[in-house]
């Protein structure tokens, strides 16, 4: 058994990646940039993504040392999008902390994500399996940014001026919809996690495979209590604005779905209604939103969802070799479920 807290062992290796990080970043970057590009990635985080390939490597014997550059370009990877999803989302804080574009300006936002990019694989050339990684890494960003394109389609309203995204909004968005965008927009970096470490750890392709699919359903869970915590969660630790999918008439919240299935008509209207408004969404409305989702048991059928994904999880983990990464991967995986930011 383990005899150190999974707390304890992501923030062991936070700070083992924060210097490689930090390396990537700022390689060839002019000293005037440097807090620029490091900015979004040095305001915290949990760093949950690299520790999965640190981890996964780790289960098939990987050593650490030799992990640390994949996990570096997989959070940086991961970063590079939450800088233009702040953009898109137009969300003015996270983590606590002004967002790049809020501190910087949207124009440098977008040049950081640039840098972003280019930092990624500066670190996949550091791996000796390099080619299979570019190839994953790559094909990970494009479903990622297949997975937003349909988040934003699935906003009710807003974007007025965005003549593509007004025409092919879903008229109708169905749970198959949405956890089709999640697997793409968060579950998939989670599994490209779990696979990363082990194709640099020397697994089989069978391997990689299972370990992939315990990535996956972690992250299916991993977005659900999202989204839970979005509707329900505290301000204070949760480090964004409670109700930020209601403020930005999302659909793509499993939450929002649920209660939607639940509700009489007439209080099904009231929700569409705000959602659908060309006004934009108030306190008040809200509180009016999540009072209604409260009445409803929304709240618990995305625990019961999140717990099943998980447990569709460790289902798979416990076909893997047994040791205590493989202890501490299943202690992430209750975290996730668990955590309340």
């Amino acid at each position: 058994m383990t005899n150190i807290n999974i707390k304890e062992k992501l923030a062991q290796i936070s700070e083992s990646v924060k210097p490689v990080i930090e390396e990537l970043l700022i390689k060839n970057v002019e000293s005037k940039n440097t807090e620029l590009v490091l900015y979004q990635c040095m305001v915290g985080g949990k760093r949950i993504r690299p520790a999965l390939v640190v981890l996964s490597g780790q289960v098939f014997g990987g050593d650490r040392k030799d992990l640390l550059y994949p996990a570096a370009s997989i959070e940086i990877l991961h970063n590079s999008t939450l800088i233009i999803d702040d953009i898109i989302d137009h969300s003015q804080f996270r983590r606590d902390q002004p967002t790049v574009w809020n501190k910087y300006g949207k124009s440098i936002a977008e040049c950081t994500a640039f840098d972003y990019l280019a930092s990624i694989y500066s670190g996949i050339n550091h791996v000796n399996n390099s080619s299979r990684l570019i190839d994953l890494y790559s094909k990970t960003l494009k479903i990622i940014i297949d997975g937003e394109i349909k988040d934003i389609l699935f906003e009710r309203s807003g974007r007025e001026d965005e003549y593509y995204v007004v025409k092919n909004r879903y008229t109708v968005i169905t749970k198959d919809d949405y956890f089709k965008m999640i697997g793409q927009k968060t579950a998939v970096l989670l599994q490209t996690c779990c696979m990363a470490g082990a194709i640099c750890a020397g697994a089989n392709d069978g391997q990689i495979e299972i370990i992939g699919d315990f990535g996956y359903n972690l992250g299916i869970a991993f977005q659900i209590r999202d989204d839970m915590l979005d509707i329900f969660g505290d301000e204070k630790e949760f480090g964004k604005k409670i109700g930020k999918d209601i403020i930005e008439k999302k659909m793509g919240n499993f939450v929002i779905l649920s209660a939607i299935e639940k509700l009489g008509p007439t209080d099904r209207d009231v929700i569409h209604g705000k959602l659908n408004s060309l006004d934009a969404i108030t306190d008040d409305d809200i509180v009016l939103i999540t009072a209604l989702i409260a009445k409803t048991d929304a709240k618990q059928v995305a625990e019961d969802a999140a717990n099943l994904y998980i447990q569709n999880a460790l289902l798979a983990l416990g076909k893997l070799p047994q040791n205590e990464y493989s202890e501490y991967l299943e202690q992430i995986a209750n975290y996730i479920v668990n955590r309340s930011k």
